[in-house]
């Protein structure tokens, strides 16, 4: 029998992550006898391991059928023909297998004796037919009109215990071991306009999440100010770069030494948060997304900002969001210009939530430029001198290089839109309102600001369709991948500086 203290939990913390429609399927059945008896229903979880934590991601729900569960009891009693079903189908998918149960009505999610003989037996039976994949228990309660969970899962012939919950849409307090966590002290002096806004559990729920933003140039540098001063608990901030002398018009928190100093966009954002709030966690990551070191990362953030330029940055984006159901907002910026006049000033928005359509449904990505950005340096001069020398004999230089010019942009638009996308992030975390958009587009300098908002659908053979929440079970169909040539992440929140430069 389990005991509740946990003795024999890894430290490794346990993440769950759940997101529509899979959720609110869940939620429905699992409190079909609420408030007096509980239900049950086995689910499929994807999973990817970190060096510092299990995410699990709810990927389909196994719901009961007639005879599965028995409906003469109280509690949760779950027939050996439901048992041995899913057992079975373990074998014709790659996921982890899990039990879901609600708790009745005053009842907290405390694992009762019965639960801890369930997941003992069951954590068991199920590494013979699925082994070395997660076997997770989840309970749910209705706390005051609240849902709360807590959770465990056992993996590596060890348990380990529920610490968050990040969920797309539905408020979810997670309670460590079933039990209520202790009450936060919050400096809400600062943060009082927040405060009397949002309300007390607003700035509770910031200070207890995170976001990732990919990209720490003029639209990043402008959402991590925005996060940081609303009072955010963590930020993970990715970027390859370096400072130079045509950043110091748009970065915040970037001075003419940074230039001088080609010191690393993602540690002039730590230095910039720090000097906001000391308080707030940051880590700075030298590297691109998708390599593995960064997905590890932002995979245990609530939220993913994605504030870059680059065609295979916002591909990766939309694949976290339906494989790890990592709810994400891509934001662009573009000057457009005709006979030496400004003509448009267009800022662009995109949702990417686990059911939303990917970035390739929509048709968002150029295959051409995808190419050219994840060529070599080595490849890319080949290909431009190719070019070149194509021009000089009077043929066609695209197919060895096609140049995609457009206007450089200017640090009032990306602050403008990166303080929009961080106050869309501030929303989601702290479930005090929505994004109103799919793919939105504003021109600034348009009559009414010709504000479009486009609805798109997913095409059928899309994975994005197929492969919700599969997690790293799913990583044959990612969308992208990283080149080999790509320099190692650096994590330069643990030392690693000196090196960067």
């Amino acid at each position: 029998m389990l005991n509740h203290e946990y003795p024999n939990v890894m430290r490794r913390s346990l993440l769950l992550r759940v997101a529509d429609p899979e959720f609110g399927t869940l939620e429905k059945l699992v409190f079909r006898r609420y408030p007096d008896q509980e239900w049950a229903t086995f689910a499929q979880f994807g999973w990817r391991e970190t060096p510092e934590a299990l995410v699990v991601t709810l990927a389909s729900i196994d719901a009961p059928i007639e005879g599965d569960l028995n409906e003469l009891v109280s509690h949760v009693a779950i027939d050996e023909q439901y048992t041995l079903r899913m057992a079975l189908n373990a074998e014709k998918h790659r996921l982890g297998v899990g039990v879901i149960h609600s708790h009745p009505k005053g009842g907290i999610p405390l694992p009762s004796s019965i639960d801890d003989d369930m997941d003992t037996y069951y954590s068991r039976y199920f590494a013979d037919f699925a082994p070395g994949r997660p076997y997770v228990s989840l309970i749910l309660s209705n706390i005051d009109g609240r849902l709360v969970i807590s959770g465990r899962a056992f993996v590596g012939n060890q348990w380990l215990v529920l610490e968050h919950t990040a969920s797309e849409r539905r408020p979810i307090d997670t309670w460590r071991g079933g039990r209520c966590p202790t009450a936060q002290i919050l400096e809400s002096d600062r943060a009082a306009r927040l405060v009397s806004a949002f309300g007390e559990e607003a700035l509770s729920r910031l200070r207890n999440s995170s976001v990732a933003i990919i990209g720490a140039g003029g639209t990043g540098s402008a959402a991590i100010e925005v996060l940081a001063r609303a009072g955010i608990g963590r930020l993970v901030v990715v970027d390859p770069d370096h400072i130079d002398r045509s950043n110091l018009e748009r970065v915040h928190g970037a001075y003419p030494k940074d230039a001088d100093d080609s010191t690393p966009k993602v540690l002039v954002a730590a230095r910039h948060v720090e000097a906001i709030d000391q308080s707030i966690r940051v880590e700075a990551l030298l590297g691109r997304l998708p390599q593995s070191d960064v997905v590890d990362a932002v995979v245990t953030a609530d939220v993913l900002l994605g504030c870059t330029d680059q065609q295979h940055s916002r591909l990766a984006l939309s694949d976290l969001a339906f494989r790890y159901l990592l709810p994400s907002i891509d934001c662009g910026v573009v000057l457009e210009g005709k006979e030496g006049a400004i003509t448009g000033q267009v800022a662009q928005l995109v949702r990417f939530r686990a059911s939303d359509p990917c970035a390739l449904c929509r048709e968002m990505i150029n295959s051409e430029r995808i190419k050219q950005e994840l060529m070599s340096d080595e490849e890319r001069a080949e290909r431009k001198q190719a070019a070149k020398d194509a021009l000089e004999r009077g043929d066609d230089p695209n197919p060895y290089w096609h140049d995609q010019p457009q206007i450089n942009t200017v640090g009032y638009l990306t602050t403008s839109v990166g303080a929009m996308v961080a106050g869309y992030a501030i929303g989601w975390v702290t479930k005090r309102f929505d994004t109103p958009f799919e793919r939105l587009q504003m021109n600034f300098v348009a009559k009414y600001l010709d504000v479009t908002d486009m609805a798109q659908n997913q095409r059928s053979e899309c994975a994005c369709g197929k492969f919700r929440g599969w997690a790293d079970q799913a990583s044959a169909d990612s969308l992208i991948s990283a080149p080999d040539h790509w320099s190692r992440v650096q994590n330069l929140s643990r030392g690693d500086a000196q090196r960067a430069k």
